[in-house]
């Protein structure tokens, strides 16, 4: 099942959250599993050095990295995008735990949450240097932890500036949730949407989706704008590719077919990465 597919939201240590295996581990494991590769993701610092690590001691697969917006690296800061964009980052995300709308959802402190919107419900300001950067490089640009309102005018802007590789982040997670018919929306844009097996592991009612539901949404805003991710590492969840493969095999039960696994797990992360 696995096999030529590629993992792109894996978590590991090093991290200040406590996790199941390490960047090499989780590597290695990919690579018994016949994996293409993997994509590394922490919210406190880029991942591309890392990567580059992982790749270089396990070898024949790929191994990428990215950076998220959280405050650990300053927030919209261009610096820290520019610098992990020239190491080989894939991927920039916008604020995921330090996002406002992360925050007010888990009922933390709101003091510091970052909203890509200014006071007047625009795009700040240094966004727009952010997303130009994200352009040229032709890398992807993930919505993070951000709000509904803030995912569509990210999606507006970043195209007007040329953006082709926009990924919604695990749009079914209480926290990130797009409604079916935003989603459709999106789909008619462009978006991508990152599927993840964390949300069908997930023990809490209030993250937990079915295979069956995950499948239905699937099918109606279409297989050929989603990617299927783990989102694991956490200690209490499976293993990345032991989580995802069995999410996939319920999807499978659920009324998917391998032709649109392979679109899902190879074909659409491969298209986003290159």
């Amino acid at each position: 099942m696995l096999e030529g597919a590629i993992d792109m939201h894996i978590h590991t240590a090093p991290d200040l959250m406590k996790r199941k295996l390490s960047d090499i581990e989780a590597t290695r494991l990919a690579k018994e599993a016949g994996m293409a590769g993997i994509l590394i993701k922490n919210h406190f610092e880029p991942t591309v050095s890392r990567a580059v690590v992982a790749k270089e001691v396990v070898g024949e697969i790929e191994v990428y990295g990215g950076v998220v917006l959280n405050r650990s690296v300053g927030g919209f800061n261009p610096e820290a995008v520019e610098f992990a964009l020239r190491l080989g980052a894939k991927e920039v995300w916008m604020p995921t735990v330090d996002a406002l709308n992360h925050l007010a959802k888990t009922g933390g402190s709101l003091e510091g949450g970052l909203s890509i919107l200014d006071e007047t419900g625009k795009l700040r300001r240094e966004l727009y240097d952010i997303i130009k950067m994200v352009s040229d490089r032709g890398v992807i640009l993930g919505t993070g932890h951000l709000s509904l309102r803030e995912i569509f005018v990210l999606v507006d802007e970043a195209i007007k500036l040329g953006v082709r590789k926009i990924l919604v982040t695990h749009p079914e997670f209480w926290i990130t949730e797009v409604p079916l018919e935003a989603q459709r929306e999106l789909a008619k844009k462009g978006v991508f949407f990152e599927r993840c097996s964390f949300c069908f592991w997930s023990k809490n009612s209030l993250s937990h989706v079915s295979a069956e539901k995950m499948a239905r949404v699937i099918k109606l805003v279409g297989v050929e704008s989603t990617v299927l991710a783990s989102d694991l590492g956490q200690e209490f969840n499976p293993l990345p590719t032991e989580g995802l493969q069995a999410f996939a095999i319920e999807l499978l039960k659920a009324g998917l077919t391998e032709k649109d696994m392979e679109m899902m797990l190879k074909i659409n992360p491969k298209g986003l990465l290159s």
